[in-house]
């Protein structure tokens, strides 16, 4: 006896026992199709499938079948902080970047081209920065050196190619070490030793638009809503205007402000003195100090998710959903160094140490490691995530470059 079919919702099904035989994905049942969709990336799945009728979209908009796809696969808390409304949380968006970034970093030696440059560098390189979705790449050297690669122009096989791929390379932008760097459009900031952050224009040829003075050494930047803030070694933070210079100064630490990051609602700094310092933007003061066991050197923040990597090598979590910043989890991630600087996302966290490594986490509570980058010899400073390219400075003389190949779809 044949068995009954229920095809999908809205298509014609068999019209009689013999067409049984004549299988398609319109005429499977529901749960067969999606066991078959469970098979096939969820980008295709998402942005080509559930494109090609109304059934297929109806189905595969059910956020359930991307959560049960992401628990199926990772069983760890995801996300690893609690989402209350699905509403305000992309499962399908969330589902293809943990697929891609995993699949990209498992086996990356097939899935990227990987560079180490050496080419026109004579210092140890302390910042990079990548903008342009990825496609031009800023960095700071101790030579006082600011130089930016068109990533287009480069060939990943030819060292050589560093030189035909160079925008801008400018001697003695700085008095001092190039400490941090932030963009906004075609403006890139950078903040230096010699206390000066600087506006250079890119659409202008790299010219400089203004240079503001401030105390002491300048060690993180951020644009905020048009004005730049700006954490120094003198222990203070710095609120710039671009037209009028510092507007305001704000003791909130005792020791240097290492890292900083911020939204709409608050401005976070970490310092030297063991804490993180929430301030509020709107109450103009701050709202909440967070003590640490060891002080923290990088901090990630975004997705209701504070990520902070501290000078021991441990990397911290903090709720930060609705202003709570309440401690989730301490985890030990292998690093035997300082954690330099801490980038997450929905894919991935990525994480950089002094013990010459870099990491790539899955982005989940107690994150396993994916893969482990030890391309570099030297002290890993810092690093940059944008578009599925990475970069990395490195006190051997270096910058990594890490970028998924033209045919990466084919793992």
């Amino acid at each position: 006896m044949a068995a009954s079919v229920s095809p999908l919702p809205g298509l014609q099904g068999p019209a009689d026992d013999s067409s049984l035989q004549q299988w398609s994905l319109t005429t499977l049942p529901p749960e067969l199709f999606l066991t078959i969709c469970d098979y096939l990336d969820a980008k295709f799945v998402i942005c080509t499938l559930s494109e090609v009728c109304k059934a297929f979209h109806d189905l595969l908009s059910d956020d359930s079948t991307w959560k049960i796809r992401l628990s199926k696969r990772w069983p760890k808390k995801y996300p690893p902080v609690e989402v209350l409304n699905d509403n305000l949380f992309n499962w399908k968006k969330a589902c293809i970047e943990r697929e891609e970034q995993y699949r990209l970093w498992f086996n990356w030696r097939n899935n990227m081209d990987h560079m180490i440059c050496r080419n026109e560098l004579s210092a140890s390189v302390d910042v990079v920065h990548l903008m342009k979705e990825g496609t031009l790449l800023a960095s700071g050297s101790r030579d006082r050196y600011l130089n930016i690669l068109d990533l287009n122009k480069l060939d990943m096989e030819n060292p050589d190619s560093v030189k035909d791929a160079m925008v801008l390379s400018l001697n003695n932008a700085h008095r001092g070490w190039i400490w941090s760097m932030t963009s906004h459009g075609d403006t890139l900031l950078t903040g230096s030793w010699d206390t000066y952050v600087s506006f250079w224009d890119l659409a202008a040829g790299g010219t400089v638009n203004q240079r503001v003075k401030c105390k002491s050494a300048v060690l993180c930047t951020n644009f905020d809503q048009g004005n730049v803030v700006a954490g120094s070694y003198d222990k203070l933070v710095y609120v710039i205007d671009p037209r009028a210079g510092i507007v305001q100064e704000r003791r909130q630490h005792k020791r240097p402000v290492l890292c900083m990051a911020l939204d709409d609602n608050y401005i976070l700094t970490g310092s030297e003195d063991n804490t993180i310092s929430v301030f509020d933007k709107r109450a103009g003061e701050v709202y909440k100090t967070i003590t640490m066991e060891k002080y923290p050197m990088s901090m990630s923040y975004g997705l209701g998710q504070l990520w902070v990597g501290d000078k021991c090598g441990q990397i911290h979590l903090y709720n930060a959903r609705h202003g709570q910043f309440n401690i989730v989890e301490t985890y030990d991630i292998g690093h035997t160094g300082k954690i330099t600087d801490i980038r997450h996302s929905l894919g991935s966290i990525i994480t950089c140490s002094t013990d010459r490594t870099i990491k790539i986490l899955e982005p989940s509570c107690n994150p396993g490691v994916i893969t482990t980058l030890t391309e570099h010899e030297g002290e890993v400073a810092g690093i940059d995530f944008q578009n599925d390219v990475l970069a990395s400075a490195c006190s051997d003389v270096s910058i990594g470059i890490w970028r998924p190949k033209c045919d990466a779809s084919v793992s």
